[in-house]
């Protein structure tokens, strides 16, 4: 995913310490795979960081344009790096304009599969599978050293807190550390809020002529339904489930890939249109060799660990994962509550199965296997990985935009339920989520509503 326990910068897994205990805020948690970032820069200190724009025909039900749509994911450009190339991807998300080859250097794995792919290109898209090199949010300064999933040591991964302290160096920003949004009040001529100072404990209050609220889907929907006293009201929060397909590869790979220099971010892009598997387009993403991979399988064969230890080094040089997603149609939902415990507020958070989702995996298994098979890849799937509801961090649609909202929807500007000055800026205003990469989707729509708001 974009974003899990499992990816730990450094070593650290300080994007997920819960400072002002909102788990404790919180019931249902321990039943869904998603978690609340409170981290300067959130959960872009442990991303992957792949990126892909919407498709068209995806979001052709949202409020937004397609004009409009492509000229904020332009925008980003100037301050997110993005390596990409022109190739089958381009055609098939085109509000990201590529020009020149920027791509990161693929693996010799990566490379093999994606001549294998090319081979097969002409019979794939009859079939409705697209494929391409993995669009990323990193400078094109790779260095090769392998480090990308333990933190990049030259800092070429896009991370939001990189954009922050150039814009408080700058003086442009006022950065206030320590503060927790408890609650906001709209005025006539301006918003309150209302926030808790945690190294001092006081109750601080800021004002100003307008609101954004980035906060991340389960804080931003505790401190909107907080402010509107929205007790007991259910809002459903959308997903789009993943899961882990582990393969492997029929060739020997030469050289070693664990000695060649590399980056281990995900390395292809596989797309799926096929109206017998899913009304919307499936996603994968492919990862090549990686040292998680061998402290993976020691980790789940730990009592036989030291005698399968030549088996496990063996095999994982020969491993390819590939991670799919899914449209938020055919996935779990969560449903959330604002209730009253005592004399505080609590967030429930309920999983809601959905029956479309075992179908539309056994339907994407059938197809990945003849997908894989095409290309010399075998894919094992007995060791299929299913993800809990929220675990693929690709989230939101709490407040969905509307041109017309009612209650708690939000307007095309993220303004909930009739407020002027306050806007929703993170992915809680999405109508759906498709099943393509969400953050330079939630970047593009936060530039649109903050520079639409201001003008």
């Amino acid at each position: 995913a974009e974003s899990s326990d499992g990816e730990r910068p450094f070593g650290s897994g300080f994007q997920f310490r819960d400072p002002v205990g909102f788990a404790a805020m919180t019931s249902g948690l321990d039943n869904i795979g998603l978690k609340p970032s409170f981290a300067q820069g959130g959960l872009s200190n442990g991303w992957g960081p792949a990126v892909l724009p919407y498709r068209v025909e995806d979001i052709k039900d949202w409020p937004i344009g397609e004009d409009e749509w492509a000229r904020h994911y332009d925008a980003l450009r100037s301050f997110v790096p993005i390596a990409s190339r022109h190739d089958d991807l381009a055609d098939l998300f085109p509000l990201l304009r590529v020009g020149q080859d920027t791509t990161l250097p693929q693996s010799t794995q990566a490379t093999k599969l994606l001549k294998r792919f090319h081979e097969r290109r002409e019979s794939l898209k009859e079939s409705g599978v697209y494929f391409g090199i993995a669009r990323q949010a990193v400078a094109n300064e790779c260095r090769k050293c392998s480090m990308c999933l333990y933190g990049c040591p030259y800092r070429l991964i896009f991370n939001a807190s990189h954009v922050l302290e150039r814009l408080v160096e700058s003086g442009q920003v006022e950065y206030q550390r320590g503060h927790y949004a408890l609650r906001f009040d709209e005025a006539p001529d301006g918003v309150r809020l209302r926030s808790h100072h945690l190294p001092s404990g006081e109750i601080t209050e800021h004002t100003g002529s307008r609101l954004f609220v980035a906060t991340g889907v389960l804080p931003t929907a505790k401190l909107v339904l907080e402010s509107l006293n929205c007790f007991d009201q259910p809002i459903v929060l959308l997903d789009s489930h993943h899961f882990l397909i582990p393969m492997i590869h029929a060739w020997w790979p030469r050289p070693d890939p664990a000695t060649v220099p590399h980056h281990t971010l995900t390395q292809l892009f596989i797309e799926i249109l096929d109206p017998t598997i899913a009304e919307n387009l499936v996603h994968f993403q492919l990862y090549t060799h990686n040292d998680h991979f061998a402290a993976d399988m020691r980790q789940r064969l730990r009592p036989f660990e030291g005698l399968l230890k030549p088996a496990i080094e063996h095999l994982s040089r020969r491993l390819v994962v590939a991670q799919g997603f899914l449209h938020s149609n055919e996935s779990a939902r969560m449903e959330l509550r604002l209730i009253r415990v005592g004399g505080t507020s609590q967030l429930s958070v309920r999983a809601i199965q959905n029956p479309r989702t075992e179908l539309a995996v056994k339907r994407v298994i059938e197809k990945w296997r003849s997908i894989t098979r095409a290309v010399g890849l075998y894919a094992l799937f007995p060791l299929l990985r299913p993800g809990l509801p929220g675990s693929s961090y690709h989230c939101g649609g709490t407040f969905p935009m509307r041109r017309n909202p009612e209650g708690l929807e939000t307007d095309v500007l993220g303004r909930p339920a009739g407020l002027r000055r306050v806007f929703l800026v993170d992915a809680s205003v999405f109508p759906s989520i498709p099943a393509s990469t969400i953050t330079l989707s939630v970047m593009a729509n936060a530039h649109r509503i903050a520079t639409s708001a201001t003008d």
